[in-house]
């Protein structure tokens, strides 16, 4: 399976649920050599939950989300109890 690029997939997840608020990686680390997707809008609720909870320390990734991402060859990881990142699998 081919991977998504980075601009393609957060073009898709902000055109379907523009409450994630995916951006470039680097605009989280402020640098230019990392590759993966930032969700500005983590805390943000899609249909009745969150879009990345690890409050209860049951992490998950809301499943439209999620399923858009495996589509696209991507894994997403906790950064901290309310940031999601994803990066290329």
């Amino acid at each position: 399976m081919a991977i998504m690029s980075e601009a393609k997939l957060i073009k898709k997840i902000n055109s379907l649920y523009p409450q994630a608020k995916a951006s470039p990686l680097t605009e989280f680390y402020g640098t230019e050599d990392d590759v993966g997707i930032w969700f500005r809008g983590s805390e943000n609720v899609l249909e009745g939950r969150l879009i990345y909870d690890n409050y209860d320390f049951s992490s998950f990734c809301h499943p439209k989300i999620q399923a858009i991402l495996d589509e696209a060859g991507w894994d997403w990881d906790a950064y901290d109890s309310g940031t999601m990142l994803a990066f290329p699998q």
